[in-house]
């Protein structure tokens, strides 16, 4: 099995606290046309050139961004039909991350029509002042319009994104957050604390003192309450930052926590295949020349001369060894003893004597203080 991740760089508005590759796009149809143009033909390719194992098939695909639902959806639906020829596996896992305030009911008709399986929502609190603090455009009333459409045109699998440790945020808003969506009932949640990231906004507000964060004991209160309040709802908690209800896990992350192959097309993307890692550029206008191409100006050597110049990462044993603990580790069932690299040993040891791992029934796991450690503990791994 292998997945994909598309990437989409264009938003209606840029968060305050967001560091991804994404830009605000207003005016931008005859860019965004060339984006995809040069995206699909980015996927011909390297599927035309086979480098994908014949015997292998896709087991989930994963469209991000930026918003992937800020392309019209005639753009976006063109990225599912070329999807839809690749060798995918009967019950694939199709996600494609939307913005509330994105989406309408026809557009989540044609997603639905085209294949998209999953729906992931950003929404990160239902609170309007906390929108506003963190730059969001939409309001909790049009996320539940687009919500309530999704379910009526058939998506019985949708993921929401929330946020905690908030600029101003309380535990009482947290509380309220938890259970409007709660109530919504969505397959799957996301919440992660807010990690201020250089560079953007929401770090020179925090850095001239405009806005503060809540204390590192508040942030722990919320992810301790968002753990109990979502297993009271049924959710179960599988990764660090992610609950689902059962048989609703995201196949494409548990993929990534497993170390499984993927290929990252678009703006940015990364890929993995077991031995290495690689990225495309991250200039639109190099990404653009290099595969805005016509099809018969491609020869059969293109795709490894592309190769070359991308950013590669070959991983050695020791690189290996630290991806699996740290990624295993962020599963909350952990990682099988017997997968355990041997190096480690010693380190796991002194970790389970200081309270921050557990050892049950051959898996090795995060405790509930190694939960609130969780860096420390990779920390000994690196």
């Amino acid at each position: 099995m292998q997945g994909i991740y598309i990437h989409v760089p264009f938003c209606l508005q840029k968060c305050s606290y967001c560091d991804f590759l994404s830009f605000e796009m207003a005016d931008s149809g005859s860019v965004m046309e060339q984006y995809v143009k040069a995206l699909l033909q980015e996927m011909q390719i390297y599927f035309c050139r086979e480098r994908f194992p014949a015997t292998d098939v896709i087991d989930t695909v994963y469209i991000g961004g930026g918003t992937p639902t800020a392309l019209p959806s005639l753009l976006l639906c063109k990225i599912l039909d070329s999807v839809k020829k690749l060798p995918l596996a009967e019950d694939v896992e199709i996600t494609v991350e939307a913005n509330p305030g994105t989406l309408t009911r026809e557009y989540l008709t044609e997603m639905k029509a085209h294949g998209v399986t999953r729906l992931s929502m950003g929404l990160q609190t239902t609170k309007s002042h906390l929108l506003k603090a963190i730059n969001r455009l939409h309001s909790m009333e049009e996320f539940v319009e687009n919500f309530d459409a999704a379910r009526a045109v058939g998506f019985d699998n949708i993921n929401v994104d929330l946020m905690f440790a908030l600029p101003s945020q309380t535990e009482r808003d947290w509380r309220d957050t938890l259970g409007e969506i709660a109530k919504l009932a969505p397959e799957h949640i996301s919440a992660y604390s807010l990690t201020p990231a250089e560079n953007t906004p929401l770090w020179s507000a925090l850095e001239s003192g405009e806005i503060h964060l809540p204390e590192d004991d508040t942030d722990r209160k919320m992810y301790h309450m968002a753990r109990q309040y979502l297993a009271d709802e049924g959710y179960k908690h599988y990764e660090i930052s992610n609950f689902a209800k059962p048989g609703f896990v995201s196949r494409h992350n548990v993929n990534c926590w497993q170390r499984v192959p993927y290929i990252g097309f678009g703006l940015g993307a990364s890929s993995f295949d077991g031995e290495k890692r690689w990225r495309n550029t991250e200039d639109m206008q190099a990404y653009l020349k290099t595969f805005g191409r016509q099809e018969q100006s491609l020869c059969p050597t293109v795709w490894d001369e592309l190769a070359s110049r991308t950013d590669i990462e070959c991983l050695t044993e020791g690189d290996t060894n630290t991806e699996t603990m740290i990624l295993g580790l962020r599963m909350i069932d952990g990682i099988a003893e017997s997968n355990i690299p041997p190096v480690f040993t010693g380190e796991v040891d002194d970790l389970i004597k200081n309270g921050l791992l557990a050892h049950e029934k051959g898996f090795i796991r995060l405790s509930p203080r190694g939960m609130d450690l969780a860096n420390q503990v990779f920390m000994a791994f690196v």
